[in-house]
Parts: C-alpha cells; structure tokens; sequence
C-alpha cells in the first residue's frame, strides 16, 4: 500500500504578516502626520506673514490632495490584485466561486481557513514584483520606480538631514509599503512646513537608544562621497541583477538586496563614524560634491532605461501579455490579437498596464510621481541651470566670465562681470544697471541716522550748481509734502526679525535667526516658474522617471 501524504496544518505568520503590512503602513503614515505638526509648531515668526501663511496652506493642501490621490491609487489596485490572486488560487484547488451579476464574486465561501492556505501558498509581495520584471514591456515601468527611489533617497539623506525633518526613515519605508508617489508628495508637505532647520527635542526610547550607540554627527557635516558613490555603483549592478532572476530561486534574495541598497543612502550618515566624513564651514561646499553625485545617477539611469525601452521595442512575440494569473483575467483573444498586430511597439508598452493589476499599479505610481515632480519643479521655481548640470556632467563647464579691465578690481571681487554704469550725481540713490547685481537697494524712510541726514544736507547745500536759477519774487509756493514711503513687506529686516538699527544698536540675533538667514529658503512670491515644471516633464518623458527626479532633486539640494 502507497504512502499518503499528510497535508500539513496552514501556518499563520503569513497572515501575521499581512496584518503587519497593513499595521506598519498605519502607523508610519501616523508619526509622519505627527512630525509634520511638530514642523507647523516650530515655524519662525519669519514665516507668520500674511503672504507665506496663504501660500502655504495652498500648496500643502495640494500636495496632501496629490498625497490622498495616490493613496487610493495603491489600495484600488491592491485590492485587484489580492482578488485575481484569490481567484487563481481558488481554481487551482477546485474550491467553488460564487459570482455575482456584476461579474465578480461572493465572499459566501471565503473563510479563515481559505485564507490561511491562499497565503502558505502565495507569495504576494514576490510574485507581483516577479510579474512586473519577468517580460521587458513591464519591467519598464517598474525599474522607472526603482531608479526615481534611489535619488529621491538621497534627497531624503540630504535635504531631510539638513532641515532635522522627524522620522525620515518612515518616509523611505513608506515607498515600499504603499507607494512611491504616496511617501513623495508627503514629503513635500514637510519641507514646505520645514524651511529651515528645526530643534528635533522630541525623541521616542528607540531614537534615544539609537544616538547612544550611534552618536549624532554635528552641523554641516557629511561622509565622503566616495561611499555614496560605491552605494550608487551596487545599487545599479542589482538592478540590472534582478531581472534575469525572475523565476528562479534566485529572485527573492535579489529583491532582498535591491530593496535594502535604496534604503542605504539613507542609513549611512547615521552608522559611520565621523572621522570618516567632512564638517563644512558653508552648506555650498558641498555643492559640487552633490551635482556628481546626481549626474552619476543621471546617467545611469539613462543608460538603464534606454537599455529596457529597447528590450521592450524588440520584443514582439505573440501573447507576450500572458502571465501567471491570465486564467482568471476574461482577455478577448480575438480583439487582444487583433491589437497586437495593429498597434505600434510604444503603444504595446504604454498597453502593458492593462496587462495585470500590479502592472497597473507600477504604471500609475510613475505618472503621478511625474506629475508631482513638475509641480515641485514649478513650485520651487528650480534654476533650469542646476537642473540641467545635475543630468548634464558637462552642461556649462565651457562657459566663462567676461574679462574685465584692471581699473576695476573691486567689481571683480564682487563677482560682476562687467562694470556698472556711473551714478550721476543727480541720482545718488540709483541702484546699478548692470545685469548680475541682484540686490535691490530698499529705501529705509525715516531711519536715517543723525549724522548721515547732516552729512547729506552739508553735501546738498555745497554741490550747488552754477546754472541754477534765480529764486523768483513775492510769495513763495507751497509745496506739498508728501509722506515718506515706508519700507516694504518682506524686507530682510523683518524677515529676520532685527530691529531699528538706531533703535537698538546692539541687537544679536539668536542662533536660530542665523540659522534661518543662512540655511532658510522662501518660496518665490509671484507665479510659479512652468518653464522649471515642463523640463522636468520632458526630461522625464525622454529619459525616464530617473532622468527627471535626478534633474529636480539634484537642482533642490543646491537651490539654498
């Protein structure tokens, strides 16, 4: 008599596991709502005016609308794609659907028991990405995923350490477990309540415990980046990896070690020791350090992604769109053939999102971090010159000064290229025409020090001029005094909250006002600059969602 094998008892860490998922992304979503009330409270009266004030709840309730959108985007496909998997899993084992008249199916027969064994025996987490890689047409939207994670990690280790943004990990972790665009424009919301660096003094046991084994590393300071640059190199290898590892044993290791290479950058600043990096006097000696590091990332994701749109053009066989779980999908093969003939090679990769739930969710993950990378871009009002040497490593590297004459050694050091027009006399307060100067010179109406208004008045009745008319007879004319204009909103003054020279000529300010004046940004008052928005579009319609988060992060780290 044959053996009979025992079936054994379904295990529930998987479901342990499910529930954990859904638990963590919970709960990472909570503290990050949680830091962004702790960044609102510390704004500085700096950012209490009436025009920051508008701005600001405008574009963080769009940036949280874009936020909730891509939420929604995520549980929708999530729930198409545990339903198909159930679907298959069910057919397979002969356990009967009930279907109902809108063409899906009643949970009548969906028990605990069902569902324990349909997770002992699905891997979900690896077979979606395992669907997503295993045919070129797909894997072009999700390594568009992979390579835009990488350098938006890095502006997580770069512009999140810098403004002491709380709980940075649970952004990076939030990419994963829900999505991309989801973890994106959250993070948005918090460096735009973050302009400038805030006291993080709320810390949990488990950040306390971590600075006793990891000391803090002090201002300014930053690894070399030689190690971002080894981190870059791997990262890139296992992305080229992890495709030829689909449906082999090999996949669920490549996967391990793709996910945990994106969250290196991150980690790194925090566990090395400090003798292994650099403290900068100034925030823009490590301007030049970072666009390499971004135009490294740039390129590599060029290459990849040319490599993967030429994969996916190529690859022209009948019935590419089948996978795993088609006996569950109702395909019209006759007009699904018929589509495949008439239709171009793009067209057929642009279609590949209608090919599975995961393939749709990849798909609509990377247009909604697309376009909320232009409107950042806009937003920001991002130099289309850093943006442009942050994905060109030599855009601008043949562009020099002009020469100036000798007789101008000052206004060489004042980095003007050319020299300014003379001032008349006539005119002492006109500012200088001269393109590169960009300060504006404010009038500061009634501060005028006692000895500057006798200085003036000496120099006003001495610089009389010759030609100058005879005062008439009889009574002389009233002249009308007009008042005298007051000083604009917004001036450095204010922002900085310094007071009247000649009312307090002693005044400090604390180090959290030099801190501001020195490491803060302000959003550009007037309209948004869409010249920014429509090159990071094209950027990432020609070379990838990769090309274009390196573009306008790149620009972002070294707009300051």
């Amino acid at each position: 008599m044959a053996p009979v094998a025992l079936e054994s008892e379904p295990s529930y860490l998987p479901l342990v596991l499910a529930g954990s998922h859904i638990t963590a992304s919970l709960y990472l979503t909570y503290i990050i709502g949680l830091g962004l009330y702790r960044s609102y409270a510390q704004l500085g009266p700096a950012q209490d005016t009436r025009g920051r004030i508008s701005q600001r709840q405008k574009l963080a309730t769009a940036f949280g609308s874009l936020s909730l959108l891509s939420l929604a985007s995520a549980i929708k496909s999530g729930l198409e794609y545990l339903t198909l998997s159930y679907k298959v899993w069910a057919s397979e084992r002969g356990i009967p659907l009930v279907q109902t008249l809108s063409g899906g199916f009643s949970l009548e027969n969906l028990t605990l028991e069902h569902v324990r064994a349909w997770l002992n025996d699905t891997p979900l987490y690896l077979d979606s990405l395992e669907i997503v890689a295993e045919k070129a047409r797909r894997l072009w939207w999700g390594q568009q995923l992979d390579l835009a994670t990488v350098s938006w990690t890095m502006l997580l280790a770069v512009e999140g350490r810098r403004r002491n943004i709380p709980f940075l990990w649970a952004y990076a972790l939030l990419a994963h477990l829900v999505n991309l665009s989801f973890a994106q424009n959250l993070f948005y919301v918090a460096m735009l309540l973050t302009p400038a660096p805030i006291d993080n003094t709320h810390k949990s046991r488990l950040s306390k415990l971590l600075a006793r084994a990891f000391p803090p590393k002090p201002t300014n300071w930053s690894p070399k980046p030689a190690f971002f640059h080894i981190l870059l190199v791997l990262n890139y290898l296992v992305m080229l990896w992890v495709p030829r590892t689909a449906g082999t044993v090999n996949f669920p290791t490549a996967v391990a070690i793709s996910k945990a290479l994106s969250l290196a950058p991150l980690v790194l600043p925090a566990i090395i020791p400090k003798s292994w990096g650099a403290i900068h006097t100034e925030p823009h000696d490590t301007y030049s350090s970072l666009t390499k590091l971004f135009n490294v990332m740039s390129v590599a994701s060029l290459l990849l992604h040319a490599k993967t749109s030429i994969a996916g053009l190529w690859y022209n066989l009948p019935g590419s769109y089948k996978h795993r779980h088609s006996v569950r999908i109702p395909f019209d093969i006759e007009t699904r053939s018929a589509w495949d003939r008439s239709t171009t090679a793009m067209e057929k990769i642009l279609g590949s999102m209608t090919d599975h739930p995961a393939v749709a969710a990849a798909g609509k993950d990377v247009l909604l971090c697309a376009f909320s990378l232009g409107i950042w871009a806009a937003v920001r009002a991002l130099d289309v010159d850093h943006m442009l040497k942050s994905v060109a490593p030599f855009y601008g590297k043949k562009e020099q000064k002009k020469a100036l004459p000798p007789s101008y050694p000052n206004v060489a050091k004042m980095g003007i290229t050319e020299p300014s027009e003379p001032i008349s006399e006539s005119e002492p307060s006109r500012p200088s025409s001269s393109s590169s100067l960009t300060m504006k010179l404010r009038d500061r109406g009634k501060h005028v020090s006692s000895k500057l208004a006798e200085a003036l008045t000496a120099n006003g009745n001495a610089d009389t001029s010759p030609n100058q008319a005879p005062r008439r007879r009889g009574r002389p004319r009233k002249i009308k005094q007009e008042p005298t204009p007051q000083p604009e909103l917004g001036t450095i003054g204010e922002v900085a909250g310094v007071p009247d020279a000649a009312a307090d000529s002693t005044y400090e300010p604390t180090p959290a006002v030099r801190a501001q004046a020195v490491e803060g940004d302000v959003l550009p008052d007037d309209e948004f600059d869409w010249e920014s928005a429509a090159l990071a579009w094209g950027l990432t319609a020609l070379g990838g969602l990769g090309v274009g988060s390196s573009a306008v992060y790149g620009a972002e780290c070294v707009s300051r």
